[in-house]
């Protein structure tokens, strides 16, 4: 009798160990993962739980109690943190303010979760209380707010107010102009005080020296004195570069006797510059004077006329008389800022684009209050027209260079100073622009983080890697989801950003550049993040707290608390799609280790049917290494995931193929 002949099941084994991270796409690679949560490539090859973060800081008033000038107090609601600096130690977060009547009042600093600082901040016209975005920028100790235009110097809090809006303006309507110059006392003597002992000539002001019976040449000055006017130059500083505005009776010009501000064309009542070199107070008669001095030189005219001139305009005097503002004149002094939408700082200046989209700004060097500094020195503001399309969409100082970005543009600032009295060297700064460039998506001015020299950022067709010449996109592994308003961080040699998908549900991504590979952690909404003593901390939109990705105490207050057990997950893409002549997976073998009190779950679906099947769970009493055996049905094609709580790290992965035989005689 002849019996059939079975063949022989053919058997064989395939053994992933090593794993490369997230890969949101149809069909993926062994070791690759459609979907995680919370899970790193920190210890790869292996597949880990993510490390374990801290909560840094929770304390942020909910009530603010701020005390004015008359010394009344005011409680004010705080809410909707505008931005966190970390300076000198000490924490401060950028809040807005409503008042009793639940009305926008304007934001507050909050320092170290403590009451606020200064008397003056809360006030509405300080603050522009719209939903726009502000950009907080560190220069040394202080904090510069735009687009509201305030210096927040964190070094000053002992002062009545640390808190400075770079536009300040002041109109004197009883006031002293006069020219002075420094004698070899560095004293200011008026030219009017000395009857002789200086002369007036085609070479300028000269003082006559009688112990060496010389004439020596003096620089003079410009002095503005106010005269009924306390603390009058209180909120301007030395160095400032001011406009100045008189206004008075049409038709005063030159004729009449005294002193009188005018255009170089003599065009009455236009705004003109001038610089503080120095300012003071002095006492005469018993009355305290606030002055300030500006340059100003004098020369000499036949007909017993003299001009002094300061910089584009003219005080005109006959023969140096004091001018007391009789003639129903008045003189406005103003510091402005620009309209800037988004600054960085760079080479100790501000850096600042404009929201039309077609100026770059620099404050001057080591001032952040001044834009409009134009002396002819190095140390000079600087000011710049482009001519590409679109809004600004960000700025980074880069290896050293200021970079502001549109979305399809990239201006790059070179040199060191600007052109030095309008002459340009090979050091003056210069602007080269690249169009037809992946710039940085619009609302995603936060997503710039630098790694080992290399800029990456969120741009209109993914994450982008720049390195000063070429760009490149590096996120094809988050599939074709369009991802917007990125935060990114650096930490580690990684890349942390945190993104909104199509349905505004937020997404925390980390890019390892070393491994070049993604992983997902959760759906934290990142507002803002911040290195602070080489960590990387990060406020959490949900609740305004801040947390670190470690679990390290790294700002030392009360609020400190280490991160507890966690969920985790990591799927599979479709197992089956690459096995032909009819092979099915009959055994599937995980080893992994898990902590003392974690747990793992193990579930199955097939043919993407859509439905998951609990397949087994593992709770560990130690450090173990498990073996979950699982025996699939046949089917097409199958994926898994794990599931669990607690630390876990996924060793390999063995898949057992068996291909059915055809029956014969």
């Amino acid at each position: 009798m002849k019996l059939p002949l079975l063949d022989e099941q053919i058997k064989s084994k395939e053994t992933t160990e090593e794993f490369s991270g997230y890969c949101n796409k149809p069909r993926i690679n062994n070791g690759q993962w459609q979907n995680m949560k919370n899970m790193t490539n920190d210890y790869y090859p292996l597949l880990s739980t993510r490390h374990k973060r801290s909560l840094q800081f929770a304390n942020v008033p909910n009530t603010v109690s701020i005390t004015d000038e008359n010394e009344n107090s005011e409680d004010y609601t705080a809410y909707g943190c505008e931005g966190v600096q970390f300076v000198d130690g000490s924490l401060y977060v950028l809040k807005k303010l409503k008042n009793s009547s639940n009305e926008d009042e304007g934001c507050v600093f909050i320092k170290n979760s403590e009451d606020f600082i200064s008397d003056d901040f809360s006030k509405a016209s300080y603050f522009d209380n719209s939903d726009n975005k502000r950009s907080l920028v560190r220069m040394g100790s202080d904090i510069c707010v735009f687009p509201d235009g305030i210096v927040f110097e964190s070094a000053n809090t002992e002062e009545e107010a640390p808190l400075t809006k770079i536009d300040a303006e002041k109109t004197l309507d009883d006031f002293l102009v006069s020219t002075v110059y420094k004698n070899s006392s560095n004293e200011y003597i008026d030219i009017c005080d000395y009857s002789d002992g200086f002369r007036v000539d085609e070479n300028g002001v000269s003082q006559y020296l009688s112990d060496s019976a010389l004439w020596v040449s003096r620089q003079t000055y410009i002095k503005i004195s106010a005269l009924s006017s306390e603390n009058a130059f209180a909120m301007f500083n030395e160095n400032d570069s001011l406009i100045v505005k008189t206004t008075g009776a049409p038709g005063m010009h030159g004729d009449v006797t005294g002193t009188i501000f005018f255009k170089k064309d003599d065009v009455y009542d236009n705004p003109n510059s001038i610089k503080i070199i120095e300012k003071g107070w002095e006492e005469v008669n018993g009355d305290v004077r606030d002055y300030i001095i500006t340059n100003g030189y004098v020369y000499f005219e036949p007909g017993n006329k003299a001009y002094l001139n300061a910089s584009e305009f003219e005080i005109r005097q006959n023969m140096f008389g004091k001018y007391q503002s009789e003639y129903g004149i008045l003189i406005t002094l103003k510091r402005k800022t620009p309209d800037i939408k988004l600054a960085c700082e760079a080479q100790n200046r501000i850096w600042a684009c404009s929201k039309d989209g077609h100026e770059i700004y620099a404050s001057a060097l080591a001032n952040p209050y001044n834009f409009y500094d134009f002396s002819g020195l190095a140390t000079d503001s600087y000011a710049v027209s482009v001519g590409t399309q679109g809004e600004f969409t960000a700025c980074i100082n880069y290896l050293g260079h200021p970079l502001f970005f549109k979305e399809n543009a990239v201006h790059i600032i070179s040199g060191s100073y600007p052109s030095n009295a309008g002459e340009m060297d090979a050091m003056s700064y210069s602007v080269t622009t690249v169009t037809d460039f992946k710039g940085v998506e619009k609302g995603s001015e936060n997503s710039l983080a630098i790694i080992d020299n290399i800029l990456y950022y969120k741009s209109s067709s993914g994450i982008v890697a720049y390195d000063g010449t070429n760009t490149a996109i590096i996120s094809d592994a988050l599939g074709k989801e369009r991802y917007k308003n990125a935060v990114a961080g650096a930490y580690n040699n990684k890349y942390f950003v945190s993104m909104q998908d199509s349905k505004g549900e937020s997404h925390l991504f980390v890019y390892d550049t070393r491994l070049s590979t993604w992983c997902r952690e959760d759906n934290t909404s990142v507002f803002q993040f911040m290195n602070i003593k080489n960590e990387l901390l990060y406020v959490n939109s949900d609740d305004e707290k801040i947390y670190s990705v470690s679990d390290e105490d790294v700002l030392n207050f009360d609020d400190f608390e280490k991160e507890g057990l966690f969920d985790w997950e990591c799927e599979s893409g479709n197992i089956g799609y690459s096995y032909p002549n009819n092979k099915y997976i009959s055994r599937l073998q995980l080893r992994l280790q898990l902590q003392a009190g974690a747990r793992a779950a193990v579930y199955v679906q097939y043919d993407s049917d859509g439905n998951w099947l609990r397949k087994g769970e593992i709770n560990a009493k130690g450090i173990k290494t498990h073996l979950v055996p699982i025996v699939p049905v046949r089917c097409d094609h199958m994926k898994f995931k794990l599931r669990g709580r607690g630390d876990m790290k996924l060793i390999s992965i063995a898949r057992i193929l068996e291909e059915g035989g055809d029956g014969g005689c």
